[in-house]
């Protein structure tokens, strides 16, 4: 269980990037460690061979020898054994060459070593220096690679000898060959031991989670109220329970939503079944007038047409829920459409005395279905008249804004608590204070948002109560097909 936890895999990548910093870390030491011994040993070198051709040019002068070349060679030979024992050379191996690259005098203990290639040895007779690492063999016939440095001595312009000055790299591979060992044991060692403290931490920084894992454990459907506690913290812990806590704040609204919309849908499908019932036995068991009898059945027809408007809206939601609502997506003047729909509820609205006013004077063309756009619309004006007072005011407008067309519906109603505002497009949603009210059931906002999102729109509320609501709706003018 602990290999499949969020604690191991943030302890894994833990140790993970660890090992990758470490190793590129060492690498970079490595390669640094690398030149600066390769850097010293050249330094070395180079010294050491300024050196030998300043004693051998103060040697010379010492012993006074005059422009003949012949003594070269003695006084070479004198200083070379001369400085066998100069612990200064003894790590070291010394010989000099003639222009030509052949051996004047060497070391004892010179190791036969490779000659440059041509090339270079080319622009050493030009004057320049050179560092090369050559394969050799020492004097006990061990094959070894070598770090050589070779200097021309100039005189008169002419290479006068060369100074070659070499030293095995064994030391330095092996020092590198050190620390490569070094590593291999440290680098496992550091991050097992920095894993230690990784399984603390990482135990301490999901002390919290589990805690909420353990409160989210005691919540069902009938304990909702119980709320995760948050930590005093501003950190992404804290939004998690934020966020959790919001979602059980929603869930606990949808069930409530759901409890009470069951209840009321359970009394107005009944209501009406049980009239529709008691009707036609009444009629069966007793002979009506012609004009009685079609009274009854006009009756019932209106309750099997409130029915079927109830089942109507829940299949549209479970359609637009699943998203298999089909749109007819073509060319629809708003403009038109809506004030169509502004003579239809003028009846309703002339009944209660309510004020309409419209102002729909800029032809609005948008792609979309006419018949969803009707449905939206009719929620919006029917609820208008519906939760306005007698001798009210509704206002709907319509213009372009941008790139969408903006329409809003405003009335003098009896407007909802600004709490509930977030709530109100959330299926079955109804107020509290309209409960007792059985002219819907919270579905027709819910509708008409979805038919908005449908068409890439949006759909707002603003409200107080006892002032009235205003409904904004945002539709895009090209709906892509």
């Amino acid at each position: 269980m602990f290999f499949r936890s969020i604690r191991f895999k943030i302890l894994l990548w833990y140790m993970l990037l660890l090992a990758a910093t470490l190793f590129a870390f060492s690498a970079a030491v490595y390669g640094s460690f690398d030149k600066i011994l390769i850097g010293n040993l050249e330094d070395l070198l180079s010294s050491r061979a300024e050196g030998v051709a300043d004693a051998l040019h103060t040697y010379m002068r010492t012993n006074n020898a005059q422009a003949d070349r012949g003594m070269f060679l003695d006084i070479a030979k004198g200083w070379v054994e001369e400085k066998r024992k100069d612990p200064e050379l003894m790590k070291l191996f010394v010989q000099i060459l003639d222009a030509k690259g052949g051996r004047i005098v060497a070391s004892k203990t010179m190791p036969l070593i490779a000659p440059l290639d041509k090339s270079d040895f080319e622009d050493v007779l030009d004057g320049e220096d050179d560092f090369d690492t050559l394969r050799g063999v020492a004097a006990n016939d061990k094959k070894m690679k070598f770090r050589v440095y070779t200097k021309p001595v100039m005189e008169n312009g002419k290479v006068s000898y060369i100074v070659q000055v070499a030293a095995p790299i064994d030391l330095v591979s092996l020092a590198l060959h050190n620390l490569i060992l070094s590593l291999i044991v440290l680098l496992p060692l550091t991050i097992l031991l920095a894993g230690i403290p990784g399984v603390l931490l990482a135990g301490l920084t999901l002390r919290p989670v589990n805690k909420m894992i353990d409160t989210l454990r005691q919540i069902t459907a009938e304990n909702l109220k119980l709320k995760i506690h948050i930590p005093d913290t501003k950190d992404e812990v804290k939004r998690l329970a934020d966020t959790f806590n919001d979602m059980i704040d929603r869930l606990d609204r949808s069930f409530s939503s759901q409890q009470n919309f069951i209840q009321d849908i359970s009394y107005e499908l009944k209501a009406p079944l049980v009239m529709l019932k008691g009707e036609l036995e009444d009629v069966a068991r007793n002979p009506y007038s012609r004009e009685a009898h079609d009274a009854i059945l006009r009756k019932c027809s209106e309750e099997l047409g409130r029915f079927e408007a109830i089942i109507e809206d829940l299949l549209v939601l479970a359609k637009f829920d699943n998203s298999q609502m089909p749109l007819e997506i073509k060319k629809v003047n708003l403009t038109g459409v809506l004030e169509e729909m502004v003579r239809s509820v003028k009846a309703p609205a002339g009944d209660k005395d309510i004020a309409l006013s419209s102002f729909l004077h800029n032809t609005i063309i948008l792609d979309g279905d006419e018949d969803q756009l009707k449905r939206l619309f009719t929620n919006l004006f029917d609820n208008a008249v519906k939760y306005t007072r007698r001798k009210g005011r509704i206002i709907i407008s319509a213009h372009r804004d941008g790139s969408y067309a903006k329409i809003t519906v405003s009335d003098t109603g009896i407007g909802m608590p600004e709490d509930e505002l977030p709530y109100i497009f959330d299926r079955f949603y109804q107020i509290n204070k309209l409960r007792n009210n059985k002219n819907g059931f919270g579905l027709g906002l819910s509708i008409a948002k979805s038919i908005a999102e449908s068409h890439k729109g949006r759909i707002e509320a603003e409200s107080q109560p006892g002032k009235g609501s205003t409904f904004t709706v945002r539709l895009p003018m090209s709906y892509p097909a």
